[in-house]
């Protein structure tokens, strides 16, 4: 109990301090691109200090979600609260969703209402430098997200990737205009960005929905566990397999059958050994296993 007990606090820190991170390249983007957006006078760098602006609030919603639900059980939540993470989870989807949007408006907008522009150079290069930024703390996010199975964590990760795809499409519609001097181009490329951010957020719709209506493990993790269990000589048969996620928690209940003259400490041992191997396996899992007597079927 101890081992789970640590177990979970160093999964607590690590999940912490990723989302830290998110936060602090934020809240330096933010600044940088307010400062050289007010030096310069470029409406499209003080847009994307507002959409970063956008992002360090999600990142903050993140860690609150990560935190809330990583708090243990309790007599009203005796599963844990590993579902707050997924609710904040779509309120950061749904900012995804205003980012895209206000995107292809202000695209439309400049359309509708060419602007003069100046010191486009400064422009580009703070753009590259948020698109790089960006690219290193989201994939690292998204990874972590994955390992730890955090949906919070994951989505903040795209969430800064959106970002990611802004900064460099913007760099790149300011790269083109200052060489053409096509003044559509920096218009038409944020309506394509705007595009591909609510592409971001479709699909990450549906992972949010997958567990929201308790979707289980995909398949080969189910062969995984199967295959454990046919590890253990004694085990006779097994059936009902089933799992669902809740924040980063993995709940798997089962049913074995051994022998029937087994005794209860035997079986108990067997059950815990199995317990032991799954936590191995995804650390973060509530373990539940019904112990059924084996009869073999004689062929008449």
């Amino acid at each position: 109990m101890e081992n789970f007990e640590s177990e979970n606090e160093k999964i607590k820190k690590e999940k912490s301090r990723v989302i830290i991170l998110s936060i602090a390249s934020n809240a330096a983007l933010v600044i940088m691109k307010i400062i050289i957006g007010l030096t310069t006078g470029l409406v499209s760098i003080l847009a994307e200090a507002l959409h970063s602006a956008n992002d360090l609030m999600a990142s903050i919603i993140a860690y609150f979600g990560v935190k809330g639900s990583l708090k243990p059980p309790d007599k009203e939540h005796p599963y844990g609260h590993g579902k707050i993470e997924m609710i904040t989870g779509w309120v950061e989807n749904i900012l995804i969703l205003i980012i895209g949007i206000g995107i292809i408006h202000e695209g439309i907008k400049k359309l509708a209402h060419p602007q003069e522009h100046k010191d486009v150079w400064i422009g580009i290069i703070i753009m590259f430098v948020s698109g790089f930024v960006n690219l290193f703390v989201s994939s690292y996010l998204i990874k972590k997200g994955k390992e730890l199975r955090s949906v919070g964590i994951e989505v903040d990760g795209e969430h800064l990737h959106a970002d990611v795809i802004t900064s460099f499409g913007i760099a790149g519609a300011l790269l083109l205009l200052q060489i053409t001097k096509w003044w559509w181009i920096d218009p038409v490329g944020a309506i394509f960005v705007g595009v591909w951010v609510i592409g971001i957020f479709i699909r990450l719709s549906n992972s949010l929905m997958h567990l929201a209506i308790d979707g289980g493990l995909n398949e080969n993790e189910i062969i995984r566990i199967e295959n454990l269990l046919s590890e253990f000589p004694s085990i006779k048969d097994h059936h009902k397999v089933r799992t669902r996620q809740s924040g980063s928690t993995i709940f798997i209940d089962m049913h074995i059958k051994v022998e029937k003259d087994q005794t209860v400490e035997q079986s108990h041992n067997i059950t815990k050994e199995i317990e032991t191997r799954l936590r191995e396996m995804y650390k973060d899992v509530n373990v539940l296993i019904h112990v059924e007597p084996y009869y073999e079927i004689k062929k008449v």
